[in-house]
């Protein structure tokens, strides 16, 4: 593979939130290259990305002025279009993954030129299409989310096809950038050994803010309990948050938001001890270059999907039932605003700046109402977060601990799933993580679960057969198509029925999600080849609800034996 195009037109974190794919694939294939195609808000920030071997930027805001004819005619817009198209496919590219889920950027992927591409794109009658299967599980993740174990840029590795060895974020600062962010720091009486601390006090949304004054407490209890000195960094649009913060603060802190550009947010980031933030792109700037991170995880927030990436970082998150909130949900009570106190998140820091790596946290009431949790890789390779404080294990929390085990094998198309070992796994995790006993009591609960999963599992070798049938009828030189007909003529209440039960117990759903997402990237007017995509989507939703039925059947079974074992003796 030479030729490499990566479409990212989404907001900074996420673009940088690709680099580890990036990464991958230059280890994967030496010597390719690889061209971004990337938002030109955010070209600046590019320079800083050490994959990149051709940087095209699209300008969106202009590209949607054109689209409604705003500033030219029809013909001129279509010019300037066909002319980007053309700068873009001056290379012919061996694969270009979009990474972008928008339809803007699926029209645009479908224009350029790929012996294969991954991702959404468009099809021939301008139908939505999402090629490769991790792709169409990043799709599937909202209305799944509170059982998605995988964080985006694990989810971008997977569609990428590679597993780098250098893992975490990757931005390159600059010497000269270093130089002038100690400039600007002693500009401000920041010295090279004085403590530093960074604050993101903005984020894309309100509910994902925690609170100005909150940060301005913890500034104070910083500087006099560490003597730490604050650094704001943000955008020009977050400028009254710094007025804010400087008007509630009794502590020296140094406000660059809206002052430096991103590259310089990077180098001054780097110098900070810790960075204390919302779920925003900074965060993941600072966790680029190599800055500890403490991500206060509010709102709309899962951080399991976009919290820092790499090794050894921390989120607090509030211990609420109703988190993370629906991306369409306006809460009038944002009780995990509350929830997250200043004393909490003050002694999680202060540990953290003083003792250094955290690796367990006693449940002491300083805790109570939240959760915290530290980054790290796991032996597969993907990101983890490790629950620091031991606390019950929750049916929830079971589901997506279950699932980390299952979806590579369906996504990534292995052999035979090893049940005993996913069963030996999820002891462990769940031994380590929440305690002795945990896992048996959280048995106790699923036992409906068990029952409607079977019936789902039963259900679905049921479409199977059929589906298996008209594949077989399919491939042959005159297919009957009236037998097709009949034969397929109860599948669709088959699985009607499948996402009625799944719907009625949301832990379920998840793989019922992406068969719909895989069902609606069939494409093709040919009989044969779409009966046998469609074969392969009922072979995996069929073996998917079988694994979980497996699995947690299988723990059921051992926990009824060791009772009986324990009877006797």
């Amino acid at each position: 593979m030479k030729e490499i195009l990566v479409v990212n037109l989404t907001r900074m974190g996420d673009l940088v939130q690709t680099t580890p794919v990036m990464a991958g694939l230059k280890e994967a294939y030496p010597g390719a290259r690889i061209t971004l195609l990337a938002n030109a808000v955010f070209a600046e920030i590019c320079k800083d990305i050490p994959f990149i071997d051709r940087l095209v930027v699209f300008d969106k805001p202009a590209f949607r002025k054109m689209v409604r004819g705003e500033e030219q005619t029809l013909v001129e817009s279509y010019r300037r279009l066909e002319s980007f198209i053309d700068g873009v496919n001056d290379t012919a590219y061996d694969l270009a993954i979009n990474f972008t889920p928008s339809g803007e950027s699926a029209v645009l992927t479908s224009l350029f030129s790929a012996r294969e591409t991954r991702g959404v794109t468009a099809g021939a009658e301008g139908e939505r299409v999402i090629k490769h299967p991790w792709q169409r599980y990043f799709m599937g993740v909202i209305p799944s989310r509170n059982f998605n174990p995988f964080h985006l840029c694990d989810m971008m590795v997977k569609a990428g096809g590679v597993l780098p060895s250098r893992k975490g974020l990757h931005l390159s600062v600059s010497e000269g950038e270093r130089r002038k962010a100690r400039a600007v720091l002693a500009e401000h009486g920041v010295g090279e050994g004085d403590l530093l601390v960074g604050f993101q006090l903005g984020a894309s949304h309100p509910l994902k803010i925690w609170p100005v004054a909150s940060f301005a407490r913890l500034a104070d209890r910083l500087a006099e309990s560490l003597g730490a000195r604050v650094l704001l960094t943000g955008s020009t649009s977050e400028e009254s948050l710094g007025a804010e913060f400087d008007s509630l603060t009794a502590a020296k802190g140094v406000n660059l938001i809206g002052k430096t550009d991103l590259r310089g947010v990077a180098a001054l980031l780097q110098r900070c001890a810790l960075l204390v933030s919302n779920d925003t792109g900074p965060l993941h700037i600072a966790t680029a270059v190599g800055t500890p991170s403490l991500d206060v995880s509010l709102g709309q927030v899962c951080f399991r999907e976009t919290g820092p990436y790499g090794e050894g970082h921390y989120v607090i998150e509030a211990d609420i039932p109703c988190g993370p909130c629906g991306f369409h949900v306006e809460c009038t009570n944002p009780l995990c605003k509350e929830m997250i106190t200043v004393g909490s998140v003050f002694e999680f820091a202060r540990r953290i700046l003083v003792e250094g790596p955290v690796d367990a946290v006693d449940d002491a009431p300083a805790w109570r109402g939240v959760r915290v949790y530290r980054s790290g890789f796991a032996g597969d390779g993907l990101i983890d977060y490790i629950p620091l404080i031991r606390r019950p294990l929750a049916g929830r929390m079971f589901y997506t601990y279950l699932y980390r085990e299952t979806w590579p094998h369906i996504l990534d198309g292995s052999a035979e799933f090893p049940v005993e070992r996913a069963c030996e796994a999820l002891e462990t995790k769940v031994a380590a993580w929440h305690g002795e006993g945990e896992l048996e009591r959280c048995l106790e609960t699923l036992g409906d679960d068990l029952e409607t999963l079977r019936q789902i599992e039963a259900l679905a070798g049921e479409a199977l057969a059929r589906v298996s049938l008209i594949a077989r009828e399919a491939c042959k030189p005159a297919p009957d198509g009236e037998w097709i007909r009949r034969t397929w003529n109860d599948v669709p209440a088959i699985d009607l029925e499948i996402e009625t039960l799944g719907r009625s117990h949301p832990p379920l759903m998840p793989p019922e999600t992406l068969f719909g997402f895989g069902k609606e990237a069939l494409e093709g007017k040919e009989l044969a080849p779409m009966v046998k995509s469609a074969l392969v989507l009922y072979s995996d939703r069929k073996a998917h609800f079988s694994i979980l039925a497996g699995v947690i059947g299988r723990l059921v079974e051992k926990k009824v034996m060791a009772r009986r074992g324990s009877c006797h003796t």
